[in-house]
């Protein structure tokens, strides 16, 4: 599977969309941004990584099948944070967009770009042989026993010719 550039994703959708955004992975590890507050290689605060982790419960409690989204409101922006089983997209809106048409857009985009970023399964496991491995370190250890016999010959000589 090939590597996808998120940083021509975020180019993509500052263009097709006027947006700034960042994409973070399910761990909240920021993996491309054109947004000041979520640099890439930065961590998504805990608070909202909790509030996105907590989606599934905060659907249960009101009868929900899955919450896709949630939008802050602050002083002068809306983030708004979709998500999916792998990706989560901030965007950064003026506060005169319209979540409500913004929102569709986003959430297929979401969903296209989590179908390309999954991740090829391990398909065979390899077996670790223990036993090789402790064999190997047993005889390390043997060698290095044997060779602090044979110095110590010569401490003991070098310390009786200097007394």
């Amino acid at each position: 599977m090939e590597e996808i550039n998120y940083e021509d994703v975020i180019s993509q959708l500052k263009s097709e969309l006027n947006t700034q955004a960042a994409i973070a992975n399910n761990y909240g590890i920021v993996l491309a941004s054109g947004i000041d507050e979520f640099a890439e290689g930065k961590i998504i605060p805990q608070k909202i990584l909790e509030v996105i982790n907590a989606r599934e419960k905060v659907a249960e409690e009101l009868n929900l099948e899955t919450i896709n989204s949630f939008a802050l409101e602050a002083e002068e922006n809306n983030y708004l944070f979709t998500f999916s089983k792998n990706l989560i997209l901030i965007s950064k809106l003026d506060l005169e967009v319209n979540l409500a048409k913004f929102m569709p857009s986003v959430r297929a985009f979401v969903k296209n770009l989590s179908k390309k970023s999954k991740k090829d399964e391990i398909k065979e496991f390899t077996y670790f042989d223990f036993k090789k491995e402790i064999s190997k370190i047993e005889k390390g250890f043997q060698k290095e026993s044997m060779d602090e016999k044979k110095y110590s010959i010569i401490k003991d000589l070098i310390k009786y010719i200097s007394e």
